[in-house]
């Protein structure tokens, strides 16, 4: 077995049952259901699809050749929730909401286009995420 890392998903038998996964169950079609529900009238729902792709939206999880689009889809999904003013009258869960897609902005492959992924993401290890 290829391990090259230390994250749970980082070898090779972890990777192969991610996408065996991905593939049987038909994972990120049910996502997208979730993710492009209208944040105005589901924020709960797209929150949820949300929390799922900040879960498994990595390389070696999540269908690779989707990560980078379905990682914008997730940032833009989860700003519109923000900007629904669904969680109003909770600044606790605005809080939460505005980490989250700080999360998912720092998981962009660096490039002119993205914004660097900010240290204290990069320094956090997975796990402690939730």
């Amino acid at each position: 077995m290829g391990t090259w890392a230390f994250e749970p998903w980082d070898n090779d038998e972890a990777a192969d049952w991610y996408g065996e996964l991905m593939d049987r169950t038909r994972l990120r079609e049910a996502w997208l259901e979730g993710i492009q529900a209208d944040p105005g009238d589901a924020p709960a729902t797209v929150r949820a699809a949300g929390a799922l792709f900040l879960m498994l939206g990595r390389v070696y999880v999540w269908p690779i050749d989707h990560l980078d689009r379905d990682l914008e889809t997730a940032i833009a999904a989860l700003t519109g929730v923000a900007e629904s003013g669904a969680f109003a009258e909770a600044p606790e869960l605005g809080e939460r909401l505005a980490l989250e897609i700080e999360e998912l902005k720092s998981r962009r492959r660096p490039d002119a286009a993205a914004p660097p992924a900010s240290a204290a993401s990069a320094a956090r290890p997975w796990q402690r995420f939730w």
